[in-house]
């Protein structure tokens, strides 16, 4: 049986010991055990957030998995000292990562040591003031693995550690039984997702679902999504599609324990995100315009500072305020500081250094957060969400990008609708040619996903129109266009108005069978609505009468659609436009000659 067997770091007067002499002869494979880092990088420029700590080596101990390993430790009676040893080897290895002094460590901790008492966090207080850390440097995270808050004890110390670090990190959300709960009381900073509900996620609807409402959740909530165990494109692409902020997984870099060989951003994810560029990215350019950059309040500065800066800017009525990295934590509001300003004493007690620092993050209150990439509607979508709230916090690159008003943000939604109106179809109200020809020309750059691409066409539109006028024409046109913008309402699917009664559908990573089927659907609910129009006998016929083009009286069908799908599969490059018009014309000529209207073509 293998048995870890440690020294306890020896308690001093100030808390804990961590003298080099204690840390010799600690942890008998101390020698073996290794930090190795996987960096957590911002979603959309690949700009590095932080590092996470992750144990190597156990293998080499005859653990078949950390898990195991500390699962030993525990019955050994060694968790605490084993997990202070590695915990200490990730300050000692983070700190001398370039630029660290604006990056984050996640650290796990395990449940058990944190029920067993408040020594874990005299540990990780002793190691951030000893390598010259803050609060902010630090991301603790827990799971739900022991589950910590299903006990009053457990519950208990955990809001003791938010309170003595300022926050927590919740880790693997959506493998515990009680995440929920957990995330209730702990109010994390940073949410980090479970690989279980990323692994495959483009192939699978009902895990896009729970990742929208989850990400949803989080936003309005306050708290940052981690899309953690990203490894493909794919799932990268449907991550950022949600709104997940930060990413980390094999797709970014793979753990390691070689300092040389981390960065402070990976130009993976950004090649990613150029490789996928879409309608969305002018949102940036309208939220720009409007964002208000005043320079923040930082959370360890002087109070009276403070006081100076709503003094010199009359104007302003509150001050957006960051942690020490620069990370936007929320606001602090005149109001609130004439509370205590003008009670007795208040001066002298705000002057006492030990308690600015305490008095000034006492006053922040909370404020909705969004990253720049964010498209308008989400925005608005989360600060609606705080009606009391006088707008967003705006994060760019992980960092504090500016303070959008509530007013700014109605004149970017006003800004874009009126955008978006000179570009749709003026009879159906969907995106007209422009915007169609936006979203193919983004698809032949987008290497990287796999696409398909469905023209439907009326079948027997003339004789329908010259028989019940174009009025009625226009009412089976409206309804196709309600048809399918419900049917496609959907994340990763994108509806247009070629004009007349030609219409586009555009799948982005969707499997091929699903977007088919879903065609299929449409066009039945059409044909069968249709009939709605119709004269009662004709409905019984089940045609009408008209005029051939030759001049000949004719019986017609009534109306169907043609439809015709184009499949790209993921790494494939699409053919120049010229061509993929030709292959159009060719599919829907053959669709219309299809006992079923629909027909399906690889491209």
């Amino acid at each position: 049986m293998n048995q870890v067997i440690v020294t306890p770091i020896a308690p001093t007067s100030s808390g804990l010991d961590l003298s080099a002499t204690s840390m010799m002869g600690m942890v008998r494979y101390a020698g073996v055990l290794d930090i190795a880092f996987q960096p957590i990088v911002d979603i959309h420029t690949g700009r590095v957030f932080g590092f996470e700590a992750l144990t190597r080596n156990v293998q080499a101990l005859g653990f078949s998995s950390p898990t195991e390993f500390f699962d030993r430790c525990c019955d050994d009676g060694q968790l605490a000292a084993v997990e202070e040893y590695l915990i200490t080897q990730a300050f000692d290895k983070f700190v001398r990562i370039e630029g660290h002094k604006t990056l984050k460590l996640f650290v796990n901790l395990d449940g058990r040591n944190i029920m067993a008492g408040p020594k874990i966090g005299l540990v990780l207080a002793a190691l951030r003031d000893r390598y010259g850390l803050t609060n902010a440097n630090l991301a603790l995270e827990v799971s739900e693995r022991h589950e910590l808050s299903e006990t009053e004890g457990g519950l208990s110390a955990l809001l003791h550690l938010r309170s003595q670090f300022g926050s927590l990190t919740l880790d693997d959300f959506g493998s515990g039984h009680a995440n929920l709960q957990l995330f209730y009381h702990v109010e994390p900073a940073i949410l980090k997702l479970d690989r279980f509900i990323i692994s495959s996620i483009g192939s699978d609807p009902k895990k896009v679902v729970f990742l929208q409402h989850i990400v949803r959740m989080a936003h309005l909530l306050g708290s940052l999504v981690v899309a953690e165990g990203v490894e493909t494109p794919q799932e990268y692409y449907v991550c950022r599609e949600l709104g997940c902020d930060l990413v980390q997984g094999y797709a970014v870099a793979r753990p390691t324990t070689a300092l040389a060989e981390l960065e402070l951003s990976y130009a993976n994810i950004a090649s990613l995100r150029n490789q996928d560029r879409r309608k969305a990215e002018s949102d940036v350019n309208l939220i720009m315009g409007q964002l208000d950059t005043t320079e923040p309040i930082r959370i360890n500065q002087d109070i009276m500072e403070v006081f100076d800066r709503f003094k010199l800017d009359r104007e302003r009525t509150f001050f957006p305020v960051v942690d020490q990295i620069g990370f936007p934590v929320g606001l602090i509001h005149e109001r609130d500081l004439k509370v205590i300003i003008y009670s007795m004493y208040g001066r002298e007690l705000l002057r006492n250094p030990r308690r600015q620092a305490a008095s000034l993050a006492a006053f922040v209150k909370p404020c909705t957060v969004a990253n720049v990439n964010a498209s308008t509607e989400k925005i608005l979508e989360i600060f609606s969400s705080l009606p009391e709230s006088e707008g967003v916090l705006i994060v760019k690159e992980s960092q504090y990008g500016g303070f959008l008003h509530a007013r700014s943000l109605l004149k970017i939604i006003n800004e874009k609708s009126l955008q978006l109106a000179r570009d749709q179809n003026p009879l159906s109200r969907l995106p007209g040619n422009i915007l169609i020809q936006e979203y193919l020309a983004a698809a032949v750059a987008d290497t990287g996903a796999g696409y398909h691409f469905a023209y439907l066409d009326f079948d027997h539109f003339k004789p329908f129109n010259d028989k019940f006028g174009f009025r009625t024409g226009d009412r089976a046109i409206l309804m196709c266009a309600d048809i399918l913008r419900s049917a496609f309402a959907k994340e990763g699917r994108f509806v247009g108005h070629v004009g007349g009664d030609d219409f586009f559908v555009g799948f982005r990573n969707v499997d091929p069978d699903a977007a088919v089927i879903e065609v299929r659907e449409a066009l039945a609910k059409f044909g069968h609505d249709v009939e709605s129009l119709y004269p009662h006998e004709d409905r019984r016929n089940g045609y009408i009468k008209g005029v051939s083009r030759s001049g000949q009286s004719q019986r017609f069908p009534l109306l169907t659609i043609s439809g015709a799908v184009l499949h790209k599969d993921e790494n494939r490059k699409l053919p120049s436009m010229d061509n993929l018009s030709a292959l159009i014309a060719e599919a829907k000529k053959a669709a219309k000659q299809s006992p079923e209207r629909l027909v399906r073509v690889n491209i």
